[in-house]
């Protein structure tokens, strides 16, 4: 039996009378998988059954039926289910939630599940966002992003942003020394450390923010954000209404996941929002791509992760094939904390990596000495004949930041990174 591909049965067991926000739980579920993009959900009403408590609701005049116990289905990529389920769990006080494996043999929904030619940022951004005022201490502001989605935080007076600081921010003007997305690779007491001396320095939100952020409107169409956040090169924009309030943010995946919906889903679906999805890849895909063979020892895979600003390289074979990816986070992870200030200067500053004691002694305070040895071997690749929308579709199946672009035989000819992707997006013209 042919399927699709492999997805992730979420269930969700709450009672009729649950709330959340002022309204019925299950639709308080239902409305933010909504706006999350998910790719569908279905209440179900149980006739009779019990939970915890053991009582047995049943739906005749002796039980009110508002009791009976509800049930909310829905089913999503893994990535998408990952992503989201923190925050059902939030919503969910009391009651039961199970996920399994299910394979998806027939998904056929509408071309862009309401979202009409005039989607605007409203339809796709994310309304629950972390916000600070001038005040703030930067280490909170730190805090705020370690791990999250958003790695840039509005700052608000009376609601409205008035700046933003971005993970360049936290770095050049606010003392972190190291991206966001590089402290998850450091020891814990390297991070308490970090955050120590943030708080020494007594900087604020205020002293270390871009001031008058770049925002568009709620109603603002989807192809005019594609356009602005590419040509200014930003990866998020705040979302502000009619009174100049802040509702919400919209990121490049915002963007990229109209574009790509759907289980193994071939067929573009971005034109009709606007976009411009069903053009070949290898229009858009950049052809300087940073690579290594397997045996090149570290300080040659650290020059071809600094290379670029994709902050990784392919491994490939003697043929040109991929055969792994080396990422930053990765090169740091595998440097013991003796070197570490050396391998952070060398990601940060686009740097030779060097010890002042000789290599000898370098590779004996390293955790692998040749890109095969501290390489993922998973590579997500798509050939260069393909659509923009399924590289699109590939690109967020796994939560990639990048994928090797090959051609028939295989053969890495190209890369493309999420920019990239959303630059092919926006119409010819524009």
């Amino acid at each position: 039996m042919d399927t699709l591909g492999k997805a992730k049965r979420v269930r969700i067991y709450v009672s009729e009378d649950d709330r959340a926000d002022g309204k019925p739980l299950h639709l308080a579920i239902l409305e933010l998988l909504r706006r999350e993009n998910a790719q569908g959900a279905t209440v179900l009403k149980g006739v009779e059954g019990f939970g915890a408590t053991g009582r047995i609701h049943v739906s005749n005049l002796a039980d009110v039926a508002w009791q009976l116990p509800v049930i909310v289905e829905w089913i999503d990529r893994p990535e998408q289910v990952e992503r989201l389920a923190p925050r059902i769990k939030t919503l969910v006080q009391h009651g039961l939630i199970t996920v399994d494996d299910t394979d998806v043999l027939l998904f056929e929904p509408h071309p862009v599940r309401d979202l009409a030619a005039t989607a605007v940022a409203g339809d796709v951004m994310s309304r629950e966002v972390a916000s600070v005022t001038r005040s703030t201490p930067v280490r909170e502001v730190v805090e705020l992003t370690v791990g999250k989605t958003y790695r840039a935080v509005p700052v608000v007076e009376n609601g409205r942003p008035v700046g933003i600081v971005t993970n360049g921010d936290l770095v050049h003007r606010g003392g972190l020394g190291v991206r966001l997305d590089l402290l998850a690779s450091l020891d814990k007491p390297e991070v308490h450390d970090l955050l120590e001396r943030l708080s020494q320095q007594n900087r604020t939100a205020g002293d270390v923010m871009t001031p008058d952020p770049v925002t568009v409107a709620v109603s603002a169409p989807l192809p005019a954000v594609a356009e602005l956040m590419v040509r200014r090169r930003l990866k998020r924009l705040p979302v502000i209404d009619a009174r100049g309030a802040l509702v919400g943010m919209v990121s490049r995946v915002d963007l990229l996941r109209t574009a790509g919906v759907g289980f193994g889903r071939k067929e573009p679906v971005a034109r009709e929002l606007g976009l411009d999805g069903d053009q070949p890849l290898s229009r858009v895909m950049r052809r300087d791509v940073p690579t290594v063979d397997p045996e090149s020892p570290l300080p040659e895979v650290f020059q071809a992760v600094t290379s670029t600003r994709l902050n990784r390289a392919l491994v490939v074979d003697a043929d040109r094939r991929p055969v792994g990816l080396v990422t930053d986070a990765e090169l740091l992870e595998r440097v013991t904390p003796a070197l570490r200030p050396g391998a952070i200067r060398s990601l940060m500053q686009r740097l030779p990596f060097r010890h002042g004691k000789g290599e000898e002694s370098a590779a004996a305070h390293t955790r692998g000495r040749t890109a095969a040895e501290v390489m993922t071997r998973e590579v997500a690749t798509v050939r260069e004949d393909v659509l923009l929308s399924e590289a699109v579709a590939t690109m967020l199946r796994g939560e990639n930041k990048v994928l090797a672009v090959t051609d028939a035989d295989g053969r890495v000819v190209g890369i493309v990174d999420r920019a990239d992707l959303l630059h092919g997006l926006i119409p010819q013209g524009r």
